[in-house]
């Protein structure tokens, strides 16, 4: 049995500029530093053969030296564990142009295509599409990079979104994404089978270059990863980056995964976080996978529904109840979303919202999505300025219904003394 961790798309050294001050900013990148730490902790425990990052490792080309020095010296400390580093869009050839003695452990790929053998039967192979390199230690690629044993048990690397064509039956779960499956027909693998023997005959030349080329770019172009033209090998698990959400399916043969990032670092990456375990059986080619989170502060995004009546501080106390039900940490970042009904005179205070929550959690932000409650007959008799301005604003026809809303809330908040 051989242990593995399946990560990718950790973007160390990320800017954090958008929302986040000086220094909040680089708390949030030491938490992505932390988070790298408990993923090795978890791998020592399990006493793991080796590390698959599949892209995405930094932000950027440009990488602090306390990052990459901290980086490559927690490879260093854990020489009986493999680390292979696929670079993805994020990555360049030069991530690592500064550092003259990189880790013995530390394994990479290249645009040409690489592949190590883990144990006797195990092969690790991957393809850059975007990054390339030169470094080829302890790796075997070139010639026939292509041509995968049937009594291997075949794991391969790639970085990049599968096709739309691949993708069967999409299931909305907490889990993230599923897919169906779509198998090969015996045709399929005797093709396959007839394809390699005459490969075997050929001598390398540029028949070989131009099979090879082919084939790279049947599997990844600029559109996707595609699971059908990689179903004509025998692979047996896709180790994937790119999707910062967590997902897994089948496919053919091929059992396939994006871990998500290691740590989100926007409500867009909401959600639990963290790597995918594994456990290879490469005699019968078994792999059992489990998703392992890390609890390192969550973006959570939290919508409660409110009525009419509902001021600011009834708001609040809702609030409260939500964050209470959903179980949210000191450490997390919340976008709280506030749906349902709202009054025309009774704007709820959301800067007094936020800063009753933001001392007790990493970040906090409140936007009002509640639909305006106008009803025209509680004002097309009323004899004022407030009912002529409503009048007018109701029945205007060059107005969106969007638009007639922030013209009466703003029109209101005037007649209401509040200033511009």
């Amino acid at each position: 049995m051989v242990r593995l961790i399946h990560t990718a798309d950790l973007h160390l050294d990320s800017a954090f500029s958008s929302r986040f001050s000086k220094e909040e900013a680089e708390e949030r990148r030491q938490n992505l530093l932390m988070a790298w730490n408990r993923l090795l902790s978890y791998g020592i425990e399990k006493k793991v053969q080796a590390v698959l990052i599949a892209g995405d490792l930094f932000d950027s080309a440009v990488v602090s030296r306390s990052t990459m020095e901290i980086f490559l010296s927690s490879i260093r400390r854990n020489p009986d564990i493999s680390f292979f580093y696929l670079r993805g869009n994020h990555d360049t050839e030069n991530t690592f142009r500064f550092q003259e003695n990189l880790p013995k452990n530390l394994f990479l790929f290249s645009k040409g295509g690489k592949k190590y053998r883990l144990n006797e039967k195990l092969i690790l192979a991957g393809k850059e599409y975007y990054g390339s390199t030169e470094r080829n230690k302890d790796g075997f690629s070139g010639q026939s990079f292509w041509d995968f044993k049937e009594e291997d048990c075949n794991l391969f690397m790639l970085h990049g979104e599968l096709t739309e064509s691949d993708i069967r039956y999409p299931l909305d779960s907490d889990s993230g994404i599923g897919f169906g499956s779509e198998g090969r027909t015996k045709q399929d693998r005797n093709a396959q089978t007839d394809r390699k023997v005459q490969q075997g005959r050929d001598t390398w030349g540029d028949r070989e270059e131009q099979q090879d080329k082919d084939a790279e770019n049947e599997v990844q172009d600029n559109a996707g990863i595609s699971l059908k033209a990689l179903s004509r090998y025998p692979v047996h698990y896709l180790a994937l980056g790119h999707i910062h959400k967590r997902g897994e399916g089948q496919f053919g043969s091929i059992r396939y995964a994006y871990p998500g990032c290691l740590q989100g670092r926007g409500f867009d990456e909401e959600g639990e976080k963290g790597f995918f375990y594994l456990e290879v059986n490469e005699e019968t080619k078994e792999i059992q996978t489990e998703f392992i989170p890390i609890k390192e502060g969550e973006f959570r995004i939290l919508e409660l529904e409110l009525c009419e009546e509902d001021d600011s501080l009834s708001a609040l106390e809702k609030i409260e109840e939500k964050i209470k039900e959903e179980a949210c940490t000191e450490k997390d970042s919340l976008r709280i979303l506030l749906k349902g009904e709202k009054s025309p005179e009774g704007e709820r205070n959301l800067r007094y919202l936020e800063r009753a929550l933001s001392e007790r959690f990493s970040y906090v932000e409140v936007k009002e999505e509640s639909r305006l409650v106008l009803r025209k007959e509680d004002y097309i008799h009323e004899k004022s300025l407030k009912g002529e301005f409503l009048r007018m604003v109701s029945d205007s026809e060059s107005l969106s219904e969007e638009e007639k809303e922030k013209i009466i809330l703003l029109g209101i908040g005037l007649l209401q003394g509040e200033e511009l």
